[in-house]
């Protein structure tokens, strides 16, 4: 797996990561992944901070077909039979293989299996017309043209599914009881926590406070407040970058290390340490909820 943000001023368009069934069409993996909006990055919501997932319980088919052969007729209004949610700071969304969404304009934290694999089907997104190309992308050239197939990548149980909060929203979970981490001098949350092929926490270390974190597995981190020391090493959110500038907000954890701990100072008198950390397929620590 990896972790990557993106920051879109406005929407992406309806598109769709077709599952390991539809991807060794072409060669690749399938492709869930899941979001996290970080408070630190998302003082704005930028022009259109929706996300539409799915497609509006009670669509047909062959609605979709037909939005699916309008491609390229200016805008095949897919959308129109998709539902649109508000996004909120502090949470995310799990997307499976299969599920239709439109990402919206929040700076996203995003773990997600290691694979590039995609469909654009929506043809207009405000003015920006969608290329013909990136409809057939996940597609091999020789079915082109082949709008069943597209079809037939939607999971349609998924996307159509009434209770997708219910499945899919996330809203943070601690790891531990609140007040005993409270008391140690941290506080850490499950931000992804659907899928077995990665997962993700949110660690937060208070001012003034030096912890020793433990887990399971391997993970990637990357700073998002506060400066401190993390084992022999230096961390710091940086506010401002220089092209070619090496920074001290990325590292991995081993696995070992990790197992052993991880020390953690907070240097500071008044500002907390907050870390996003993303780990590999079944992380031993996970209930996949």
């Amino acid at each position: 797996m990896y972790s990557k943000f993106f920051d879109n001023m406005g929407p992406l368009p309806h598109h769709i990561h077709p599952s390991d069934e539809f991807g060794k069409l072409t060669g690749q993996n399938g492709k869930p992944e899941a979001y996290y909006f970080p408070p630190q990055v998302n003082n704005h919501g930028g022009d259109f901070p929706y996300t539409f997932f799915g497609i509006a319980p009670g669509t047909s088919k062959e609605t979709i077909l037909d939005c699916l052969k309008n491609f390229n007729k200016g805008d095949n209004k897919i959308t129109n039979y998709s539902q649109a949610f508000r996004l909120q700071p502090g949470t995310g969304w799990d997307v499976p293989p299969g599920m239709l969404h439109a990402p919206g304009s929040m700076c996203t934290y995003e773990p997600q299996k290691a694979s590039d694999i995609f469909a654009m089907y929506q043809s207009l997104v405000n003015e920006a017309i969608i290329p013909d190309e990136l409809l057939w992308n996940a597609c091999p050239k020789n079915r082109w043209g082949d709008y069943e197939l597209l079809l037939e990548m939607i999971d349609w149980d998924l996307n159509v599914n009434p209770n997708l909060m219910d499945n899919h929203y996330m809203e943070p979970k601690p790891v531990a009881d609140p007040a005993q981490m409270q008391a140690a001098g941290y506080q850490e949350t499950w931000i992804c926590y659907r899928s077995h092929d990665y997962s993700a926490k949110e660690l937060t270390v208070l001012p003034g406070q030096t912890v020793v974190i433990r887990d399971a597995a391997a993970y990637g981190m990357i700073m998002m407040q506060g400066h401190g020391k993390m084992g022999a090493w230096d961390i710091e959110t940086p506010s401002l970058i220089r092209f070619g500038q090496l920074t001290q907000d990325e590292y991995f954890v081993s696995e070992a290390a990790a197992k052993a701990g991880v020390k953690i100072t907070n240097t500071s008198k008044s500002d907390p340490i907050v870390m996003l950390k993303h780990f590999g397929p079944k992380n031993p620590d996970l209930t996949v909820l």
